[in-house]
């Protein structure tokens, strides 16, 4: 084990980009924004040919995030939850009265930091924009959940969408992105890593993913049950908590964390009022790939590892220098 790491006896994962790959959500992402811009359903004048989309993704990708600079930009500034992404996407472009992805990217330059901090500006000046309420606009708002909807077409496909939601697509003929997953390192490798961890460590898990995206591809490469039973937090929990709480708890708040170290099954309300047993945090070390989750490693008070292997890459080595990471890897191999 590296001596680095002695001093902690609690690991949380992120999962895309440390973990799983985020290609099929930024692909997903990608074709979701490309459909609300483009297709007449929306906020289009044409009927776009989902399988001809589907075919052509990376093209889409390449346009709808400038070449993923859109992507890295926005991650940076707190985007966690790849909804969030195609939606903020969307509320830029209707801020703006054009579909030019490249002005999108320049405004978005301008955003704060902290991208929480401008979710309620931007659904305001949208919803002037286009003259619906502001509440359509909001985050968890009609827009937000219509375009979730939509993005969980795009990567389960048809059947798979039907057979979670109970309904079908809203335009059909969705092959589905999520057949394609495969983890960032080797399965035998991420199996090495996390069993070797295991041994002496309790390992944790924070995703912008729902359980159902998560577990099963966990379960496939042979390592969820080397993850402590009620550490796994899912995206399943912030939506919980946000209905029941009505605040913001997707990352940067690092309410999927302290959920991760204190257990799932621990209480909302303590966990936003801060009533928990802070002494764990100094055992506690939280690995991710973005500029959301050491932001919320960071307000929780805990170190953080930062893994090279998200959309920026190796080219996030200076904003990680920037914001004090404690660690920088080039991918959880490195952890062993």
């Amino acid at each position: 084990m590296n001596k680095l790491l002695d001093k902690y006896d609690t690991f949380i994962f992120d999962m895309d980009g440390v973990v799983t790959s985020e290609d099929g959500y930024w692909n997903a992402a990608s074709l979701t924004v490309y459909e609300y811009l483009n297709d007449k359903s929306h906020f289009g004048n044409i009927s776009i040919d989902t399988v001809l989309s589907s075919d052509n993704v990376k093209n889409i990708r390449k346009e709808v995030f400038s070449d993923d600079k859109l992507i890295v930009l926005l991650k940076g500034k707190g985007v966690n939850s790849n909804w969030d992404l195609g939606y903020i996407t969307v509320l830029m472009s209707l801020i703006l009265g054009t579909n030019d992805y490249n002005e999108i990217y320049k405004y978005a330059q301008r955003i704060d930091e902290d991208i929480i901090l401008v979710y309620d500006n931007f659904a305001q000046l949208a919803s002037e924009q286009v003259g619906v309420p502001y509440e359509e606009f909001s985050r968890n708002g009609k827009l937000w959940c219509d375009m979730r909807d939509c993005f969980q077409e795009w990567y389960l496909g048809d059947a798979m969408f039907r057979e979670v939601y109970g309904r079908s697509s809203k335009n059909a003929d969705k092959p589905g992105l999520y057949k394609k997953e495969m983890p960032i390192i080797t399965v035998e490798e991420l199996k090495n890593v996390i069993g070797e961890l295991s041994r002496t460590k309790k390992l944790g898990i924070a995703t912008g993913r729902l359980d159902r995206e998560i577990s099963p591809l966990l379960r496939q490469w042979d390592v969820f049950d080397k993850f402590n039973a009620s550490s796994i937090c899912t995206y399943d929990y912030v939506i919980t908590g946000e209905e029941n709480t009505g605040a913001t708890l997707t990352k940067p708040h690092p309410y999927m964390f302290l959920k991760s170290l204190y257990g799932t099954d621990y209480p909302d309300d303590k966990i936003i009022n801060g009533d928990y047993d802070k002494s764990k945090i100094d055992r506690t070390l939280v690995i991710g790939d973005a500029g959301a989750d050491i932001l919320a490693a960071k307000a929780m008070g805990a170190d953080f590892c930062a893994v090279l292997t998200g959309v920026a890459g190796k080219d996030g080595r200076g904003y990680f220098e920037e914001q004090k990471a404690e660690y920088i890897l080039n991918d959880i191999k490195e952890l062993i």
